[in-house]
């Protein structure tokens, strides 16, 4: 059976609120349309740019019993994150897979209760998104807390392992968002996204780094490349750090089309870890 809801995303993509809707009919927009460039020929067209066109999805609410009660409730929770600097989605399950798109209610219509307190609503929803999958757990580094290290003048260390998982496919004809956390301790944090050129050696093509910042234990950066924030937590405080990367490279990570792999600079003797997701954009 298919399920709507809304739901706002917090500032590493989980989902911090929500709010189920009642029966959904008259369903529109959930559907895919391509916008295609081309050059024209006598007998064949040349494409040259493939993009997705955003639809607006329309539905109508069925508010089952207490319709007007039901109706103000949804209103002002919607009211409550129509601001612009929240990610407010809807969730679109259909049984198989839960589906989100970014975007706001822009219209939502009004009529009489029925004899049975029912009250019918139609709704538009304009995407400013895709729909997508949240990959969750996906990717993980870090060094293995098992060796022994002598860090004297010539240091050493042995029985330490990377433990990766650090590959993402992405499908989709168009760039994805990569959101990961970079905990301490490690130096001047720097991530990367690699792919595999013709020669079959993994190049870098996306960079974001942080000179001059040492994490300790107890730290970490967040960057949010879906709401396109970096977010540095202290060990106290949460701050805004987007202006602190390292302005001859890259501000976030956005994973091209096919299989790529992320990178930190971990290095034998720091005790951090990355994790991150990614959103999966689809048709």
């Amino acid at each position: 059976m298919r399920k709507f809801a809304f739901v706002v995303f917090g500032i590493d993509n989980t989902i911090i609120d929500r709010t189920p809707l009642d029966l959904v009919t008259d369903l529109g927009g959930l559907g895919w349309k391509l916008k295609l460039t081309t050059i024209s020929g006598d007998v064949v067209s040349v494409i040259t740019k493939v993009v997705q066109e955003k639809q607006s999805v329309s539905l109508t609410l069925n508010f089952l019993g207490r319709g007007y009660e039901k109706y103000a409730i949804l209103s002002q929770w919607l009211q409550k994150y129509a601001r612009a600097e929240n990610h407010l989605a809807l969730e679109y399950d259909d049984g198989v897979s839960k589906r989100y798109v970014e975007g706001r209610v822009t219209a939502l219509g009004r009529t009489e209760k029925d004899e049975y307190q029912n009250l019918v609503a139609p709704l538009t929803f304009t995407p400013l998104t895709p729909f997508f999958r949240v990959i969750e757990n996906s990717i993980k580094i870090q060094v293995s807390a098992i060796g022994k290290c002598y860090p004297f003048k010539y240091p050493y260390s042995y029985g330490k392992n990377k433990l990766e998982n650090n590959e993402i496919d992405n499908p989709y004809l168009a760039d994805i968002p990569v959101t990961v956390t970079i905990y301490g301790a490690i130096s001047n944090p720097t991530v990367s996204l690699l792919y595999l050129d013709s020669d079959y050696n993994w190049t870098v093509y996306n960079t974001v780094k942080f000179p001059d910042l040492d994490l300790t234990e107890g730290q970490h950066i967040l960057i949010n490349s879906a709401q396109r924030k970096i977010w540095y937590f202290d060990g106290a405080s949460l701050l805004d750090y987007s202006a602190h990367t390292d302005p001859s490279l890259d501000s976030f990570l956005m994973a091209q089309n096919g299989v790529s792999r992320i990178s930190v600079n971990l290095e034998t003797l720091d005790s951090g870890r990355l994790e991150g997701n990614w959103r999966q954009y689809t048709l």
